[in-house]
């Protein structure tokens, strides 16, 4: 063993006042730098926010200026003229530019796109409708459209002398030096010719001043530009940067330096003689030599050793209480996992001596702690004085026979406020113990509203909860399943030119994938278990696709051997009606025609228009293929006027020997309930008792067309695809390839990180929600933090994404390749930046 090192109380008091020393010296020279430091790096960053004020305010004022300027050389070329020439329009512009040198160049542009006049004589005739900027302007008064490349004319303002897209414009092109504001701004702000300014565009492109410098040796402060009331911003951010003075303090000077040694050393010798003659007394008593007036043994020694010894059993006797406490810790942390993991509460009883050893105080409130032992009639207390005798009749119960005994109890209401009786229910489970049993174990829970009073109810949530996980893991896949069919078909149908027949063969699996992913949808609002309020939604639906789903369903389960009959037609719009609202119409439907005995189920469709209080058609009969008759059809359904889509219902003529003797109408009258909760006409022209058959008429509202906006141009953009799936993630990179976007792929969300922080250069990403370890959404998280100019897109099944995936763009599974171009069109960076 080493031995113990003796360090004299004179050296220790005088380390301890020099180190004293020391120390408050250094925190005084800390202090002093950072109160010099701070007020100039805080002037540096108000000098650089404020200087990006004044100078983003500037760019609106010039912006501003220059669509004064293009009116005004609008009155100067005077286009309705017609005894005006172009060569003598042209001559206006050059004199023009020559009184105003910010500009580069001025055109008139006719709504064709061709240059009628302008005055570089080179551009007089050509024509601008192929550049970005005119596809944008056809729906814009006025534009600021910045030029790739074109370090002379870094942007062009454009005004419309009329009509967006059907009136001439005037274009002037901003030279270079337009947006050399940054002197005149620091001469009127007052600020040091070191603070720069950069103007970026809404592509990140410099159009005026250079790149900020590193935010190590610069204060940076960024605004956007607002734009005018007569236009919008153009995106354009502006970033003045300032150079932090010097800082103040530095290492001391020599002369400080000297000063603080001496006082470390007067402080180190002033300890030492303080502990010198502190320690003198003590060393007497210690060596027994001690004055008449100190004591002549000595007690020093002696409380040492008894301290020690002292402390000795202490610790012995600590370390025995805690080995002999560490397996009732151990249940006890088992216990409460078990109560926080399940949500029951654990209690032991002792029914001989009526005694609660174990009990939990959270839960009966009225009990002590848990490790202290309580009367029964303590814990009786808890609940309501007529159960009582229902809860020693369990006790007993459980000490004479095996369990599990269960029963209800009502916990009593605290306070004079009422408490529902559904809402102070506990389940209480009585367990004889292995043994000798003469202690019960017991679990109680409170049973929330509506939850089965029994454990089976319980189980059952939990095994739906459970149901629900597995059908959403297994529509995720299939999802997946049907947008590799729909990806590669699509693309296959769009690269190769099909003949016609090869072409019907591709449309038709094409519109298989569409009725799977609508399966897909019904079989989750089902293990949902949506409520009556969810079906009444006036969801859109097609109703080709649900009647021919809906029948094939009728026919296997429903109808058995009856003839079904298709008469729906394709190209009906969508209707406002939920498909599962159909679905339960149709099934209505057809109980009731299997009920009455009659043979054979016939659905027709017809888009229709009630123009008022009654409503007229020459429609089809989808069985008989006959007109009706105007009679049948003039129905005063009190429908509103517009468009429908409606359906009549028909059966055969009743079957000899299948004719039931008391068949039900509730059948009948659900499907009524259902189409009034909707709104939609119902009409029941016989309801098929005695020799009739059954013919029924279903008025749906018709949606309104979607106005699909023609697209001018797409422009291709550099995608991040991530996507777990490998057959999944070649099947879109090769849908994206094939619209004309250039495709990097990530395997998951750490793959995808590391792509970006070795090329962040992306205009979009689109991530797949369901991979594992990092979802979409956690992935979408990071990037929109780390990289903020990048369009991120979610994919997942329908109603998959939470919440807070609602500030980004969706695309549900599975989808067309249509539907892939319409999203990425909105991510495109011009339409961003318009």
């Amino acid at each position: 063993m080493l031995d113990s090192v003796r360090i004299s109380l004179k050296v220790l008091n005088a380390a301890q006042l020099a180190l004293i020393a020391a120390g408050a010296l250094a925190l005084a020279w800390i202090g002093t730098a950072m109160l010099g430091a701070g007020p100039t790096a805080d002037g540096a960053q108000r000098a650089a926010l404020a200087g990006a004020r004044a100078f983003a305010e500037a760019v609106d004022a010039e912006l501003n200026g220059s669509v004064a300027d293009a009116r005004t050389v609008a009155l100067l070329l005077r286009p309705e003229d017609a005894a005006l020439g172009e060569a003598e329009r042209s001559a206006l512009l050059r004199d023009w530019l020559a009184l105003n040198p910010r500009y580069s160049d001025a055109a008139l542009i006719g709504p064709d796109g061709l240059v009628r006049a302008a005055a570089d004589r080179r551009r007089t005739g050509s024509s601008v409708a192929r550049q970005p900027w005119f596809a944008r302007a056809r729906h814009a008064g006025i534009v600021i459209a910045t030029n790739d490349g074109d370090e002379t004319a870094p942007f062009d303002v454009v005004l419309s002398l009329g009509m967006p897209g059907r009136a001439e414009r005037i274009q002037l092109r901003a030279g270079p030096g337009f947006l050399d504001l940054g002197a005149r701004l620091r001469q009127a702000l007052d600020l040091p010719d070191t603070v720069g300014f950069t103007v970026r565009g809404a592509d990140g492109r410099v159009l005026a001043g250079t790149p900020a410098a590193p935010w190590g040796e610069h204060r940076s402060a960024s605004v956007p530009v607002q734009g005018g009331h007569e236009r919008g911003s153009p995106g354009w951010i502006v970033t003045a940067s300032a150079p932090p003075a010097a800082a103040a303090g530095g290492l001391p000077d020599g002369r400080l330096l000297i000063l603080a040694l001496a006082v470390v050393g007067g402080a180190a010798g002033l300890g030492y003689v303080l502990g010198g003659r502190a320690a003198q007394p003590l060393q007497r008593l210690a060596e027994g030599a001690a004055g008449p007036e100190e004591a002549a043994a000595s007690p020093v020694r002696e409380i040492a050793a008894l301290s020690e010894a002292v402390s000795g059993r202490s610790q012995s006797t600590d370390a025995a209480l805690a080995l002999a406490g560490t397996g009732l810790d151990r249940i006890k942390g088992r216990l409460q996992t078990f109560e926080a993991m399940s949500g029951w509460t654990c209690w032991e009883i002792d029914p001989e001596t009526r005694q609660v050893v174990w009990s939990d105080s959270d839960r009966t409130g009225t009990m002590s702690a848990p490790d202290h032992a309580t009367d029964l009639a303590d814990l009786a207390a808890w609940f309501e004085p007529a159960d009582h005798a229902l809860l020693d009749l369990t006790l007993d119960a459980a000490r004479r026979a095996d369990g599990p005994h269960d029963v209800v109890l009502r916990a009593r209401a605290e306070g004079e406020e009422a408490v529902p009786e559904a809402e102070r229910r506990v389940l209480v489970r009585f367990l004889r113990e292995a043994g000798d049993g003469r202690r019960i174990h017991a679990l109680s829970r409170a049973i929330e509203g509506g939850v089965s009073e029994t454990p089976a109810g319980l189980n059952e949530r939990r095994r739906n909860t459970v149901l629900r996980r597995v059908t959403d893991g297994i529509v995720h896949d299939f999802n997946d399943v049907l947008t590799i069919v729909q990806a590669n078909l699509a693309t296959l149908r769009r690269r190769h030119g099909l003949n016609p027949e090869p072409a019907r063969l591709v449309d038709a699996a094409l519109s298989g994938a569409e009725r799977g992913a609508a399966l897909t949808r019904r079989m989750l609002s089902l293990v949902r278990g949506e409520d009556e309020a969810s079906l009444g939604t006036l969801a859109e639906s097609d109703v080709g696709t649900t009647v021919e789903a809906a029948l094939a369903f009728l026919q296997a389960n429903v109808l058995r051997d009856v003839p079904v009959l298709n008469r729906v037609p394709g190209d009906l719009p969508r209707v406002l009606c939920a498909e599962r609202i159909l679905e339960l119409v149709l099934l209505n439907l057809a109980v009731h025609v299997r009920d009455h005995g009659l043979y054979g189920f016939a659905v027709g469709a017809v888009a229709d228009v009630a123009s008022g209080p009654k409503t007229t058609s020459q429609a089809a009969d989808p069985v008989s293929a006959k007109p009706l008759a105007e009679a049948e059809t003039g129905l005063n359904l009190g429908l509103p006027p517009g468009s429908y889509v409606r359906l009549l219902i028909a059966s055969g003529q009743p079957e000899p020997g299948r004719r039931a003797e008391a068949p039900s109408r509730t059948a009948l009258e659900t499907a009524a309930r259902l189409l009034a909760e909707i709104g939609a006409g119902w009409r029941p022209v016989c309801d098929g008792t005695g020799e009739e058959a059954f013919v029924a008429e279903i008025w749906l509202k018709a949606a309104e067309p979607r106005a699909e906006e023609p697209v001018f141009w797409q422009p291709a953009l550099r995608v991040l695809l991530v996507e777990s799936d490998g057959l999944v993630r070649a099947s879109l990179a090769e849908a994206l390839t094939e619209l004309g976007h250039d495709v990097v792929q990530a395997a998951s969300g750490e793959h995808a990180l590391a792509r970006l922080g070795e090329d962040a250069a992306f205009d979009a990403m689109v991530a797949d929600q369901s991979m594992p370890v990092m979802t979409g959404l956690q992935l979408a998280a990071t990037v929109v933090e780390r990289y903020p100019e990048i369009r991120i897109i979610l994919a997942s099944p329908h109603g998959h994404l939470p919440a807070a995936a609602r500030q980004f763009l969706q695309l549900d599974k599975p989808f067309r390749p249509d539907d892939l171009a319409a999203v990425l069109s909105a991510a495109a960076p011009q339409v961003r930046a318009a």
